[in-house]
């Protein structure tokens, strides 16, 4: 072999170990390549509050929480101003969120807009991997990360 084909191939291998050592963002910690695609069961008896969102358009509106629950066969979710609900199951590796019913609460402007954001993001049959506290869904640029209330 050559030596520019070493060389560059040297570089090729140093650029991908860097890029992955990067690649623990979105809330995602070092342990991540642990995580595991959990069943509902796994997830009942627990609040997931929301401590940060991987988006490039949005993000979490400032003051208000978003807080998940999980039951058989039942989500629960909070934004911060309406109560969603409705049926969940996992299929393979991705949260199944039929339709959700919400309370009709007024609020203001981007609590209500995080609200139908919310609505739409469950119910797009987002990825979900759990790793002890730590629980993510996501969907093309969006990683949504929770963790396990009292951690």
């Amino acid at each position: 072999m050559s030596r520019p084909f070493l060389r560059g191939a040297a570089i090729s291998l140093i650029a991908v170990l860097v890029l992955s050592a990067c690649a623990t963002g979105s809330g995602r910690s070092a342990d991540y390549a642990l995580a595991h695609t959990p069943a509902i069961t796994d997830l009942t008896d627990t609040t997931w509050t929301a401590d940060g969102i991987d988006d490039p358009d949005r993000d979490i509106v400032p003051g208000s929480t978003i807080r998940l629950t999980f039951d058989d066969d039942t989500l629960t979710a909070n934004a911060g101003c309406n109560t969603l609900s409705g049926g969940a199951s996992i299929d393979e590796d991705e949260l199944v969120v039929s339709e959700l019913a919400s309370t009709l609460q007024s609020c203001e402007e981007p609590l209500m807009a995080q609200d139908e954001w919310l609505s739409s993001f469950l119910t797009s049959r987002p990825t979900i991997e759990r790793q002890e506290n730590d629980l993510w869904l996501s969907r093309d640029e969006t990683v949504l990360h929770f963790v396990a209330d009292g951690t």
